[in-house]
């Protein structure tokens, strides 16, 4: 028993350190990609806490539940349990618009592109747009016939974002590997907006950082009102997403949950065992009512329908 009790002591204290490191994303990307896994670190604590309170292990017990709950609370922003839907202005008309990283080896193209057809969204944000999507994507550019395109080398493709508005060609920008399409809208109203499509790496031991880095003086310059939704690889807790979002001064959407899971794993499993990794942001006269997943598209990740409304 005696060894029992260290091996799990060891267990809550590594897990407590990871948690910790997952807070010194600025420091170095490594810690950023630990933070990743808060979510699924502190529930773990918070039930082995419980656990072994019930066996008195007070001390022990009382550190793994409080330091889960801390991490709970600063990950909540990625559950559906702070998911807000808000009431629209019924003298506004509601807009949408559809994030979808297509998964370059997606088979299931065709049933993917006549369900954004039947969803008829006036924007659509795409990631992994490669050449396997080329054909299947021209059925979208009747309906939706503005396009920006930031192509990556490679076959799993860039990004892709379409729109049923006029986009000002003069005001457009792509980041480097296809990792940001950034441009302007005109709504119906009249109202411009800057709109887009994003799709860094991972903070670690991918290039995701040096992506944001060279992003940055491009984020400074956003306008006033902004709507922007990717695949940014990352959770919205974390020092990666943060930064992004400070740098173009928007806020991101929080309770979109789990949008991705590994393609070895059923997508069904994606809520408990999934990431949070596709984001929203928006600023201004831009307001979002909801943002949420919806069905398996035959991708590794679940596209995000967002609605808004212009104010």
């Amino acid at each position: 028993m005696r060894y029992f009790k260290k091996f799990i002591a060891l267990g809550i204290l590594g897990a407590i350190l990871g948690i910790g490191l997952g807070f010194l994303g600025p420091i170095h990307p490594a810690f950023d990609t630990f933070s990743h896994f808060r979510l699924h670190v502190s529930l773990g604590l918070v039930l082995m806490g419980i656990i072994i309170l019930f066996r008195k292990w007070l001390i022990l017990g009382s550190l793994a539940t409080l330091t889960g709950i801390m991490g709970l609370y600063t990950a909540s922003i990625g559950t559906t349990f702070t998911a807000r839907i808000l009431e629209p202005d019924i003298t506004k008309p509601v807009y949408s618009l559809l994030h979808f990283n297509l998964f370059w080896v997606n088979t299931e193209r065709k049933l993917a592109i006549d369900h954004i057809i039947k969803l008829d969204p006036e924007l659509i944000s795409l990631s992994e747009a490669g050449e396997r999507w080329s054909i299947d994507l021209q059925r979208l550019y009747k309906n939706w016939p503005f396009m920006l395109h930031c192509a990556e080398w490679g076959k799993r493709g860039g990004v892709k974002f379409l729109s049923k508005w006029p986009l000002d060609k003069s005001n457009e920008y792509c980041g480097i590997y296809g990792s940001f399409a950034k441009t302007e809208i005109t709504s119906p109203e009249g109202v411009k907006f800057t709109s887009g499509s994003v799709h860094v790496r991972w903070p670690w031991p991918a290039s995701g950082p040096k992506q944001i880095d060279t992003l940055i003086p491009e984020l400074n310059k956003i306008k006033d009102d902004a709507l922007f939704a990717g695949d940014f690889n990352a959770t919205p807790w974390s020092w990666s997403v943060q930064r992004f979002a400070k740098a173009a001064n928007m806020q991101i959407t929080p309770g979109i949950g789990s949008t991705w899971i590994v393609d070895e794993l059923p997508i069904q499993y994606t809520w408990w065992a999934g990431l949070p990794i596709d984001n929203v942001m928006s600023k201004g006269r831009i307001k979002v009512l909801s943002a949420k997943t919806i069905e398996d598209l035959g991708s590794d990740h679940l596209p995000v329908l967002v609605k808004f409304q212009i104010q």
